[in-house]
């Protein structure tokens, strides 16, 4: 049986912090302000974690009005240093985090704060959204969406499953039509959380930078401090996945495999079988990358810093 949480909060008085960190990326997020600032349960405040190069951004939002306050702050880069800065510098009971890149859907924070409200025993810590990007369009797009699943899916690799983790310690992420219902693997650009989780977890610094992985490593640590995770499919958000300021195919390609063997010796390296499926996944990252010569140098440099230690 499909459990669902529809009611509309009315009684629950808890106050809702927006996080967003962002570096460089000021088109983008002048783009999406305006669906948090259209939301039809407002957020308490925003809170923005800006790492910029330039304090461009600043001095937009002290021209912008906006129906909650906004709290700024400029930080060095990192966004796992960002996020965690965020959670210090907000009061919220519920804090969101949302990318810079993000469209809402007008009852994103009601839907997802009613899961909140709903579960009476706070036994569920974390809740994600539903990502409804456009699909592939074109045959051919459809066809290396289906192979290239399916390699991701036989080796244990990031790929679209059920929304938990793999036995190699990746994460998988929800089918398009999986309905409501616990996961595993938040998704890094919509996750909202209770405040008491971060009392028992943190976002890993040791993750620098881009912070690759960030969402797996804090969906692990919220399940380890005894809490569940949600997927709500009637919070709904498109991410536009912007163009700036991401690595190149190479840099993502060595940071997948450097970031998920920390991660992976982190977090489940104390049990011996999972051993077989970590190198399985090892090779998985080669084979999803054969079709591109940047992507398996970048394997390949990854693979030789984790071993070359």
């Amino acid at each position: 049986m499909t459990v669902t949480f529809k009611v509309t909060v009315t009684s629950v008085n808890m106050k809702l912090s927006v996080i967003i960190c962002t570096r460089n990326r000021f088109d983008d997020f002048t783009k999406t302000l305006p669906s948090i600032a259209a939301q039809t349960r407002l957020p308490d405040e925003l809170v923005v974690v800006d790492s910029s190069d330039e304090k461009k951004l600043e001095t937009h939002l002290e021209a912008v009005q906006t129906p909650f306050p906004i709290h700024y702050f400029h930080t060095a880069p990192g966004l796992t240093l960002q996020r965690n800065h965020g959670i210090r510098e907000s009061v919220g009971d519920l804090l969101f985090f949302f990318d810079d890149d993000v469209d809402l859907d007008a009852n994103y924070l009601a839907e997802v704060e009613s899961v909140f409200a709903n579960d009476v025993k706070k036994t569920i810590g974390a809740v994600g959204g539903k990502i409804v990007n456009s699909p592939p369009q074109t045959v051919r797009l459809k066809f290396e969406t289906f192979l290239f699943g399916l390699i991701r899916m036989i080796f244990g690799v990031v790929g679209t499953r059920n929304g938990k983790f793999y036995p190699s310690g990746m994460p998988s992420h929800p089918r398009p039509y999986q309905p409501s219902g616990f996961i595993e693997c938040l998704s890094g650009c919509c996750m909202a959380f209770r405040r008491e989780v971060f009392e028992k977890a943190i976002f890993d610094e040791n993750l620098a930078r881009y912070g690759l992985m960030e969402d797996v490593d804090i969906s692990k640590q919220t399940m380890d401090a005894g809490y569940k995770i949600w997927y709500q499919t009637s919070a709904t958000l498109v991410h536009n996945e912007s163009t700036m300021n991401r690595l190149n195919i190479q840099q993502w390609a060595e940071m997948s495999v450097v970031n998920y063997d920390y991660l992976f010796r982190k977090s489940w390296a104390r049990d011996a079988w999972r051993w077989l499926f970590y190198y399985w996944a090892l090779l998985g990252l080669f084979v999803v990358n054969f079709h591109s010569l940047k992507g398996l140098k970048g394997t390949f440099n990854g693979v030789k810093k984790v071993f070359g230690k």
